[in-house]
């Protein structure tokens, strides 16, 4: 016999489906970091996509700074730079900067690695599409690309800051930033996303979570699961797949920017749940009366 939908996921997803529906994601755009590789095309567009999600780490505002800074360093054409530049080079151009507890020469050592695959592949996403191909699992195809990109940064080893900066798939986090990476490089240019691959399919893409779509996808019920790790990005998307198993990652931007703005607590709340399109499916409100807007 067919398994039983259970009403409140049926509900729940509806709600999201709508949301999606409504979200305003050129609104969105204009402070996300994804920004930054609009304004690029080509090779440069797929270097500052990786650096821009790569370095999505803090507060908006901030990632948005140092990006910006991030970029002038490395000149109109970022591809040309970390083609044509030695790794000494990079160094030197990017003394100085930091964001967080990464520095210059951290990031120096990445642009080299990028400029590295360009030269040797055309791409920096050729390989990552050698492994999908040969694995067909995406933490297994994305281990093995980070692998490659972390020995061509970093061939005297690693530290603390780098291993953070660049982690590993198969570490106990949910990878989000490297998931974000693929959302924006694999799914279909839509004036959002950028369309930049076919290394992997849509279908198999995961959620990149972090603490506002962690709390979003609690608060729906979407997961249980009390920390962000790579199986709670496999139970999110899966529930997202109900509403479409080609490309559930697309709902992911309207989902995590009810997160960044604040107007999703983690517990029941009055004043901020006001007007929620997601109050009525809340976990934190489902059994209580609903009051129409104005009433508390």
């Amino acid at each position: 016999m067919p398994r039983a939908v259970d009403p409140w996921r049926a509900r729940t997803l509806a709600a999201i489906r709508d949301a999606h529906a409504g979200f305003d994601a050129q609104a969105a755009l204009k402070t996300d970091p994804l920004r930054f590789a609009r304004r690029y095309a080509g090779p440069d567009r797929e270097v500052v996509a990786v650096l821009s999600a790569l370095l999505a780490f803090g507060r908006v505002k901030t990632i948005g700074d140092k990006l910006t800074t991030l970029f002038k360093l490395l000149g109109p054409s970022p591809a040309d730079t970390v083609r044509g530049s030695t790794r000494r080079a990079l160094t030197a151009r990017l003394r100085g900067f930091r964001h967080r507890t990464f520095r210059g020469e951290d990031l120096a050592g990445l642009a080299y690695a990028l400029g590295a695959l360009l030269t040797r592949d055309g791409s920096v996403f050729t390989s990552l599409g050698r492994a999908w191909a040969d694995t067909r699992d995406l933490r297994e195809a994305l281990a093995r690309w980070v692998s490659e990109l972390r020995a061509l940064s970093w061939p005297e080893g690693m530290t603390r800051a780098t291993r953070h900066l660049l982690p590993d798939p198969k570490g106990p986090s949910a990878s989000k930033r490297l998931l974000l990476l693929l959302r924006w490089v694999c799914r279909p240019d839509d004036g959002v996303d950028l369309g930049l691959t076919g290394a992997v399919p849509t279908s198999a893409l995961r959620v990149p979570v972090d603490v506002h779509v962690h709390r979003v996808a609690r608060n729906l019920g979407l997961t249980a699961r009390p920390g962000a790790t790579w199986e709670t990005a496999g139970e999110i998307t899966d529930a997202l797949r109900a509403l479409d198993p080609e490309d559930p990652t697309r709902f992911d931007m309207a989902l995590c920017h009810l997160g960044i703005q604040g107007q999703c607590p983690s517990r029941r709340d009055p004043v901020r749940c006001e007007g929620c399109a997601f109050r009525g499916v809340c976990v934190h409100w489902r059994g209580r009366k609903v009051e129409a807007p104005g009433r508390g």
